[in-house]
């Protein structure tokens, strides 16, 4: 036993120094400890044990986190005596973190969160606020990972401090008067993930005068939208609800996104919901959002995808969501929902035809001869025509839509590059529109001239558009 016998070789003194040592550390700790615990603070900032208090938790998406920080650092902000944001470590919960003894000694993480289309800002991860309410009364709230939670002397005092970091997250929320779009944030299998984040969306401004329509179905557009978030006030002053519904509908490519674009951007106090493929699992997200947000403009692109009629749907769960989101908003509800589809027939008639969910279907015609001016005046910028008889492709494009014709002026002009034209602008020629026609219609086939709206079109009663290739 060498150890031993080494250890009996320690005087005594030596052995009682070295425990002596021990208990003094461990009483220091112990007392550093006591001294950083955030429930010393806690006690402290409200002038009683917190024990005795109310703790209010509220569930907190993780799109909303980036609103709740912004509204504590305002409410910190605007107390000059107010102390530092404090970390809560890995705690999610404040009694539970209280109780446990979490300290001040932990670091504060923060994440990165977008705040628009360019800018960002920091969240705290698990921040200790110690705040005021208007009448002095003190308290403190914890956003965490999950929650967030407020504690006061009494519940009337957490209730009335619970509202108030809400209504200031409500007037800084940075997605008010944004376009936006609903992403989930997890996958798991072909599943999605409970949480969802909602991301800025880039949207070009669309000038009125890129709209190539005939002006009475563009002012009956804009009366519908624009002319509903306009008169709004004077709609709600008599008593009429300003909850509508609009309908876009026509064969591809005769600008119907393009319209939605334009209106997007023509209503700049109106928070813009996009949903178009993968979004459009998330129809009542989308509309719980609108409702947070109005005056809110919901886009549904393609609505046929989920509001097939119901003896042709497999699956009607989203159809009867966005039903009933619609009817759930109510009329005082201030949220237009702009619904677009090439297959008016497939849709649901419980939802296309019903007033209070679709008010107002507007059929987005193929241009006629004025409207075809209009687009090659449009699509020649850049380009020399003085060597193109113009007028019999005028003709010729009888049933095209815009699409189609844009298409036909691109392929014209890589027609012109190919047979070499280097001039500036290019100089296109009667027979680059030819060859174009050609190559488009005749190897292009039905599927090409379906893709571009250049078809038969049922909605303008049958009648049947064509080229005139020779």
């Amino acid at each position: 036993m060498p150890n031993a016998v080494l250890f009996a070789d320690i005087p005594d003194a030596v052995i009682g120094f070295i425990v002596l040592a021990v208990v003094v550390v461990v009483a220091i700790a112990v007392a550093v400890a006591k001294l950083a615990a955030l429930a010393r603070l806690v006690n402290r900032h409200l002038g009683t044990d917190w024990r005795t208090g109310t703790v209010l938790t509220r569930p907190v998406p993780n799109w909303e986190r980036v609103n709740l920080f912004l509204a504590l650092e305002a409410l910190r902000e605007q107390d000059p005596a107010a102390p530092p944001v404090v970390s809560f470590g890995y705690y999610n919960e404040l009694a539970q973190g209280l109780t446990m003894g979490a300290n001040r000694q932990m670091p504060l993480e923060y994440a990165v969160r977008a705040t628009s289309l360019t800018t960002t800002t920091k969240v705290v991860a698990a921040g200790l606020y110690f705040l005021k309410l208007p009448d002095g009364k003190p308290f403190v709230a914890l956003l965490s990972r999950g929650f967030l939670e407020t504690l006061a002397s009494t519940p009337e005092e957490s209730q009335a401090a619970l509202d108030r970091v809400l209504h200031e997250a409500a007037k800084r929320n940075v997605y008010r008067g944004q376009v936006v779009t609903i992403e989930n944030t997890q996958y798991m299998g072909d599943e999605i993930g409970q949480d969802y984040q909602i991301v800025f969306h880039d949207m070009p401004a669309v000038p009125r005068s890129e709209i190539v329509l005939p002006e009475d179905v563009l002012k009956v557009v804009e009366r519908n939208v624009i002319g509903l978030l306009t008169h709004a006030e004077t709609l709600r002053r008599a008593g009429r609800g300003t909850r509508h519904g609009v309908l876009f509908h026509g064969p591809p490519g005769v600008g119907k996104t393009l319209v939605t674009k334009y209106l997007a951007r023509a209503c700049p106090n109106y928070t813009v919901i996009l949903m178009s493929g993968r979004q459009l699992r998330f129809v009542r997200e989308s509309c719980q959002l609108a409702k947070l947000l109005q005056p809110a403009l919901i886009v549904i692109e393609d609505v046929d995808l989920i509001a097939t009629d119901r003896s042709q749907n497999f699956d009607t769960t989203l159809l009867h969501e966005l039903m009933d989101e619609m009817d759930g908003l109510g009329t005082k509800a201030d949220v237009i929902f702009l619904l677009t589809t090439n297959r008016p027939r497939a849709l649901e008639g419980a939802l296309a035809t019903r007033p209070g969910r679709v008010d107002q279907a507007i059929y987005f015609p193929l241009p006629d001869r004025d409207c075809r001016k209009r687009l090659f005046d449009h699509f020649s910028r850049g380009l020399d025509l003085s060597a193109v008889d113009v007028e019999p492709l005028l003709d010729k494009t009888d049933g095209a839509s815009p699409a189609f014709i844009g298409e036909l002026f691109r392929k014209a002009a890589l027609m012109a590059a190919e047979r070499g034209e280097q001039s500036d602008p290019l100089k296109l020629t009667t027979a680059d529109f030819t060859a174009a026609i050609r190559e488009l219609i005749e190897f292009g086939g039905a599927l090409t001239q379906q893709l571009l709206g250049y078809r038969s079109d049922p909605d303008a009663g049958g009648q049947h558009f064509g080229f005139v290739t020779k």
